[in-house]
Formats: structure tokens, C-alpha cells, sequence
């Protein structure tokens, strides 16, 4: 609708109801400004609470992982101990064999030279035996030579004597 111009000397009635209208929309527009600007702070708060809640959370499962990580280092020291410790049985197991090898051999050697003594005892047993044959055939040829001998004498005796009766 187009107003016909006021004299500037008479303020229009419509002129103080539309500044009237401009306030209320201005004061409507700020009212909407202003909750606006409330609804981003809030919007803003609830943005920073839920960072600081993820930060909170993304700590939380960094020292969970830490932890994890500590326990799998704690595990893999634990493994390499036990690993150096069977490593430890292997070598007392290997040289308790080599030793009971020794043992064995030792005990091998024992009644291998236990056999070679029986063995030997039982040449000498063998040796004296024969000596003893020996000097029993020794005895009874000296026995048999004192025999000869004295038989010898005798027959001297008696051609002496036959001599002595001849001559």
C-alpha cells in the first residue's frame, strides 16, 4: 500500500506504529540472536564435555594399552627367563648325561680291568700250577737221579769190594 507523503512537521501516526513494529521485530531478532548465541555456547560446552570425555576415554585406553604393553614386555622377560632357564636345565641335563656316559665308560673300563685281573689270576693260578707239576717232576727226577746215584755207589761199593776180595 503506498502512503501519501506527510508534511515533516506531523508525525504520522502509522510512522510511530511502524517504528513500534521495527522495535519488536528488532527485539525479536536479538531475542533469536541471543538464543542463538546460548544455543551454540551450549551446542560449544556440550562439544568441549564430550572432547574432554573422548580425551578422558582415549587416555583411559592409552594406559590400558601401556598396561598391555607392559604386561606383554613382563611376558616376554618371563618367556626369555624361562628360556634361559630350560636352556640352563638342557646344558645340566647334557652334561649329567655326558657324565653318566663317563660313568658308564669308567664303569666299562672297571670291569673290563676287573676281567683282565681274572683273567691274569687265573694265568698265574695256571702258571703255579704248572710250576708246581714242574718242581714235583723236578723232586721225583732229583729223587730218581739220588736213586741212580745211590744205586751207583752201591755197584762202586761192590766192585771195590769184589776187587778187594780178588786182588
Amino acid at each position: 500500500m503506498i502512503r501519501p507523503p506527510l508534511p515533516l512537521d506531523q508525525p504520522s501516526p502509522d510512522l510511530s506504529e511502524d517504528r513500534r513494529a521495527d522495535a519488536e521485530d528488532w527485539r525479536r531478532r536479538s531475542e533469536a540472536r541471543r538464543n542463538k548465541s546460548e544455543e551454540g555456547r551450549h551446542a560449544a560446552e556440550l562439544r568441549r564435555e564430550k572432547a574432554e570425555e573422548e580425551r578422558s576415554a582415549a587416555f583411559e585406553l592409552q594406559a590400558e594399552a601401556e598396561g598391555a604393553r607392559l604386561m606383554a614386555e613382563e611376558g616376554r622377560i618371563t618367556g626369555e627367563m624361562q628360556r634361559r632357564e630350560a636352556e640352563d636345565w638342557r646344558i645340566e641335563d647334557e652334561e649329567r648325561r655326558r657324565s653318566g656316559e663317563q660313568a658308564r665308560c669308567a664303569a666299562e673300563e672297571a670291569r673290563q680291568a676287573e676281567e683282565r685281573a681274572r683273567r691274569f689270576h687265573e694265568e698265574a693260578r695256571l702258571c703255579a700250577e704248572q710250576a708246581r707239576l714242574y718242581a714235583e717232576q723236578a723232586r721225583a727226577a732229583a729223587d730218581e737221579q739220588r736213586q741212580i746215584l745211590e744205586e751207583m755207589r752201591e755197584t762202586v761199593r761192590r766192585y771195590e769190594a769184589l776187587l778187594a776180595g780178588n786182588g
